[in-house]
């Protein structure tokens, strides 16, 4: 081989590692940015899954606010049927004024237990309105008509029981 074919060929092979070179630090530019796109999704992903969990503790924690609620509602349904029907046979001003006081104490702990259902409700809105924020899936018409039916449930039956009995 003479000089100058060894000349030739080592200009080839300078000129083929500048191209596989450049090559290189092109793919290691864009393998960078994917890098750097995941670690940033990556935090996303870590900040979205804390605020689920806290949404699902607040979730927790307004059910177990429903139960008592409906536990009181009960309460005061097992109150007022015996107070209605010993009304049904006292006919005396004496039984019909402490009747009167009791239906009063009823009425403000039913009024009570109607800010504490709208509350939560409230709270159960803000909760939907974060998940569906987060990019959670949306909530079904059959979820929204099924927490209609529960907050509208203790309303009406509490409705029934004044309006029914005392009217």
């Amino acid at each position: 081989m003479a000089y100058g074919q060894l000349v030739c060929l080592i200009n080839k092979w300078s000129l083929e590692l500048e191209e596989q070179e450049k090559y290189f630090l092109h793919q290691a530019t864009l393998i960078n940015a994917w890098d750097r796109i995941l670690m940033e999704n990556g935090e996303k992903i870590a900040t979205l899954h804390g605020k689920v969990e806290k949404v699902k503790l607040d979730q927790n924690r307004l059910e177990e606010e429903l139960d008592l609620l409906l536990a009181q509602q009960k309460e005061l349904e097992d109150l007022l049927i015996p107070l209605e029907e010993s009304m049904k046979y006292q006919n005396e001003p004496v039984y019909l004024q402490y009747a009167e006081e009791e239906h009063e104490k009823i009425y403000k702990l039913a009024e009570n237990i109607d800010a504490q259902l709208i509350q939560m409700a409230q709270d159960l809105k803000d909760i939907i309105d974060q998940l569906n924020t987060f990019g959670g899936p949306a909530i079904t018409t059959d979820s929204v008509c099924l927490l209609l039916y529960v907050f509208g449930q203790p309303r009406f039956s509490m409705k029934l029981a004044f309006d029914g009995s005392f009217s």
